[in-house]
C-alpha cells in the first residue's frame, strides 16, 4: 500500500466472502478490513449470488479437480462484476496473492482483461515457504496470528471444500464429512437439517422442493476424488456414519491395508 500511495494510486482492498473461510480466519479478515478503513482506504466485500450449499443442493455435484464450479460461482464472477464496474470509472490494476506453484492454471504474472482492467500476481514466483518468510519479516504480528489460525497448515481453502482433507478445526472436519456423506448417499434433506443446526456455517436459501434427488456426477464412486477425501476424513474423525456403507467399506479396507489515478485492488 505504501508503494502505491507514494505513486499517487488510489488503493482499495477487496475481500471475496465465499462463506467458506473458517470462522477464525473470516473474523480476522474483517478485523483487518476495519483497520484498512481507518487508514483511509476503500474496502469492498463481494458475495456470490447464491450460497455454496444452494448450488450443491439445487444444481451441481460436489466440486472435483476437473470441475471446480465453486471457484467461478463463489469468487471469480462476483469479483469480475465489481472490477468491471470500477473500471468504468478509472483504470484498475488488480493485485492477487496467487502463486504459480498452487496450480497450473495460476501460472501467470500479468493478464490484461481489457484496456482499463489488468490483473497481476506479484507473488507469482514465490514458494509457500518464501511467502510465509516474507510475511514474518514484514509483519511479524500478522505472521504469528495467521500461524495460530492456520494451525501449521501452509494454505487454507474453504472449510467445505470436498477436495481438502486437512482441516485444522475438528468440528469443521466432522461437519464437512457429514455434509458429503449425506449428499453422496442421497440424503440431501440432512444438509437442510444441518443448515438449521449450524446457520453460521451452512447457509441455505433454497427450499426442499428445489433440491435435486439425482446424481449429476454419474455416481462413479470408485474413481471419485471426493470419495477418497471422505475416506481420509473418516479415519481422522473416527466415527463413520452408518448410513453410508460405501464410505465405511472404503475406510475399513484402507485401514486393513495399511495397519492451498488508478485504482489498485488488493484481493484477500
Amino acid at each position: 500500500m505504501r508503494f502505491a500511495e507514494a505513486r499517487g494510486f488510489k488503493v482499495a482492498v477487496v475481500y471475496n466472502d465465499t462463506g467458506g473461510d473458517p470462522p477464525a480466519l473470516r473474523k480476522y479478515v474483517y478485523d483487518v478490513l476495519e483497520e484498512v478503513k481507518r487508514a483511509g482506504h476503500a474496502v469492498y466485500v463481494t458475495r456470490p449470488e447464491r450460497t455454496f450449499f444452494d448450488y450443491l443442493l439445487a444444481e451441481y455435484s460436489p466440486p472435483r479437480w476437473n470441475f471446480r464450479w465453486c471457484c467461478k460461482r463463489l469468487k471469480e464472477l462476483p469479483f469480475k462484476r465489481l472490477a468491471e464496474e470500477l473500471a468504468r470509472e478509472r483504470p484498475v490494476l488488480n493485485l492477487l496473492g496467487t502463486r504459480a506453484e498452487e496450480a497450473r492454471w495460476r501460472g501467470w504474472f500479468l493478464k490484461r482483461i481489457s484496456g482499463r482492467l489488468v490483473y497481476a500476481a506479484p507473488l507469482y514466483d514465490l514458494t509457500g515457504e518464501e511467502a510465509w518468510e516474507l510475511l514474518r519479516e514484514l509483519r511479524p504480528d500478522v505472521y504469528e496470528r495467521l500461524r495460530q489460525i492456520y494451525g501449521g497448515a501452509r494454505r487454507m481453502g474453504c472449510w467445505f471444500c470436498p477436495l481438502i482433507k486437512d482441516v485444522t478445526e475438528p468440528q469443521l472436519m466432522k461437519l464437512k464429512l457429514e455434509v458429503y456423506n449425506a449428499w453422496c448417499s442421497g440424503r440431501r434433506e440432512r444438509i437442510l437439517d444441518l443448515a438449521k443446526e449450524r446457520p453460521d456455517l451452512i447457509q441455505v436459501t433454497v427450499d426442499a422442493s428445489a433440491v435435486r434427488r439425482d446424481f449429476p456426477c454419474g455416481r462413479k464412486c470408485g474413481v471419485c476424488q471426493v470419495a477418497k477425501v471422505r475416506a481420509e476424513l473418516a479415519k481422522t474423525v473416527v466415527k463413520i456414519p452408518t448410513f453410508n456403507p460405501f464410505l465405511r467399506g472404503v475406510a475399513l479396507a484402507e485401514a486393513k491395508h495399511s495397519t492451498d489515478n488508478s485504482t489498485v485492488l488488493n484481493q484477500v
